[in-house]
């Protein structure tokens, strides 16, 4: 079966994730010192609500001076804090879109579970990657998270083809499993190296 189009996560795939970045600026200013891990766990789930669209930025920031006790950070501070996860992007793979799009083989699509906050402060940084798609489905957007299936069948949707002519990539294993059961090809994403060699394997064309 020919691929017709390829899904690309954003964070952890193109963009650089460090969760470090957030955590060191915010445990100097949380009278918890070091926030303990059941309380971080639980800003990060429901985190997702915010991912989905679901609460806005001063219910998020009202979160975070609950659970982790950080009023002394105004709310710019903590989005500049939030948003430092943000730590830069992947050149192998911006490489690799440009490839991809000057092939004009294939529909691009970037599926991010991605929130209003983080998103607004990739437009701002204007890494040049994100024009090399056709399609952005957008997690706070569309109010759906991945790994659920329903955001799945709205991706497949977009791509306009059937499930086993989309090639899904994503460095979250429950995400790419997911997309597999419904007859798409899924590639757990490591390194662009072995990303590229799993392109070229699938006939991928990228040269």
């Amino acid at each position: 079966m020919t691929i017709k189009a390829i899904i690309f996560d954003l964070g952890g795939v193109i963009v650089d994730l460090d969760f470090s970045n957030f955590y060191n600026r915010i445990i100097t200013l949380s009278p918890l010192n070091k926030p303990e891990t059941p309380i971080m766990l639980e800003f990060f789930r429901q985190s997702d609500i915010y991912h989905q669209g679901n609460m806005s930025d001063d219910e998020f920031y009202q979160l975070a001076c609950e659970l982790l006790q950080v009023c002394a950070l105004n709310q710019q501070e903590f989005f500049d804090a939030f948003n430092s996860i943000i730590a830069g992007f992947n050149h192998e793979i911006k490489e690799l879109l440009q490839k991809l799009k000057n092939s004009n083989s294939y529909k691009l699509i970037a599926l991010s579970n991605v929130n209003s906050s983080h998103w607004d402060y990739l437009l701002n940084q204007k890494w040049g990657f994100l024009e090399f798609f056709d399609e952005l489905i957008l997690s706070h957007e569309v109010h759906m998270t991945k790994p659920e299936k329903r955001i799945f069948d709205h991706t497949i949707e977009k791509a306009g083809c059937k499930p086993e002519e989309i090639l899904f990539i994503d460095d979250g294993l429950n995400n790419v499993v997911s997309a597999k059961k419904l007859g798409i090809i899924g590639i757990h994403f490591s390194t662009a190296k072995d990303l590229i060699e799993e392109l070229r394997k699938l006939g991928i064309k990228i040269d």
